[in-house]
């Protein structure tokens, strides 16, 4: 069989491409998992943050905390009121915290679809 030896076979450029195909195939899937790690990653960072403002409101106020996270940013426990970064706005954390006890629980809204979303 004739070779020219100016170009590349067709071998060789079927190859290329074979082996740009398999990389891509196979790093689209993990950026993708990154992308959802990340947004675990600030949800859990985000309801800490809320966690952290109702333990000061608690102790400042000697009173427990029901209500929305308007309330904490009016009074400046908050610099605004977090969401889940998951589907966009609107979403903001369900948060209550209990002065007797001590507890307090900051639940994601997206759980449901997102059960990673959750505070140890």
């Amino acid at each position: 069989m004739l070779r020219n030896s100016k170009g590349f076979s067709i071998y060789t450029v079927i190859s290329i491409i074979a082996i740009i195909a398999l990389a891509i195939i196979l790093l689209v899937p993990q950026f993708y998992n990154v992308k959802a790690q990340e947004k675990t990653d600030l949800c859990i960072e985000n309801m800490k943050k809320v966690r952290d403002a109702i333990d000061n409101y608690m102790f400042e106020r000697k009173q427990s905390f029901s209500g929305d996270l308007v309330e904490l940013v009016r009074t400046g426990y908050l610099r605004h009121a977090y969401e889940c970064p998951e589907n966009g706005h609107g979403d903001k954390y369900i948060a209550s915290g209990d002065y007797e006890t001590g507890e307090i629980i900051v639940i994601c809204p997206n759980e449901a679809d997102f059960p990673d979303h959750k505070l140890q």
